[in-house]
């Protein structure tokens, strides 16, 4: 397999990302909420009147985006990285208690 399937759930010409502040739905399909279960997806849809798309990405496109990313990261200044790493450290700790 050289990609990833995935599924996303459009309602009218918007995208539903998750509850983030509030907001369920996105105009941008990149930040909508990637489904890896179709099944899971359609539930969706189905609740929301919506409509799942399937959508794939190849693992050398999510290479080059991790690369791409890695060299934004290392740009932060230090006390945002450090930031974001307490966050994750914090995360973590936080799924396996």
């Amino acid at each position: 397999m050289d990609s990833i399937r995935y599924y996303v759930v459009q309602v009218d010409d918007r995208y539903y990302q998750g509850e983030v502040d509030l907001q369920p739905f996105t105009d941008d399909e990149e930040q909508a909420f990637a489904f890896t279960d179709i099944v899971t997806a359609n539930e969706l849809a189905n609740k929301v009147n919506g409509i799942v798309l399937a959508r794939e990405v190849s693992y050398q496109e999510l290479e080059d985006f991790s690369a791409q990313y890695l060299v934004e990261y290392d740009a932060l200044p230090k006390e945002e990285r450090d930031t974001i790493e307490s966050f994750c450290r914090e995360l973590h700790l936080g799924i396996y208690e």
